[in-house]
């Protein structure tokens, strides 16, 4: 089992993952604040919903910022198997996420798609 990890973390292009997350994180803060303004939400993330008591584009500024730095640390870091792993663990999160609200929006009644 460790063995065909290694192997396929040695085959992992970091930059696409990264990009993915970056991608879904710009995502993921325009649609929380759509369900938020929409009354249909509330911010899960406790630091997160006390930056939007300072309002909205806080919100997004450190949302974005800190998964941004993150996105750098990983792509500093993309020859190391672990960096991969984080990035590949990562971008399925957001993309569970991404789900997540697509799900939400259809059982509120929402057909944007």
């Amino acid at each position: 089992m460790k063995k065909k990890l290694s192997i396929v973390l040695d085959n992992v292009h970091i930059g696409f993952f990264l990009f993915m997350i970056f991608i879904a994180n710009i995502l993921d803060a325009g649609l929380t604040i759509t369900w938020i303004n929409a009354g249909i939400a509330v911010e899960a993330n406790p630091i997160m919903n006390y930056l939007l008591g300072f309002g909205v584009m806080w919100f997004y500024i450190v949302k974005i910022a800190i998964v941004t730095i993150a996105c750098i640390i990983l792509w500093v870091l993309k020859d190391a198997k672990m960096a991969k792993l984080v990035a590949l663990i990562c971008c399925a999160v957001y993309f569970a996420i991404i789900i997540f609200h697509i799900v939400g929006a259809y059982n509120a009644g929402l057909n944007f798609l």
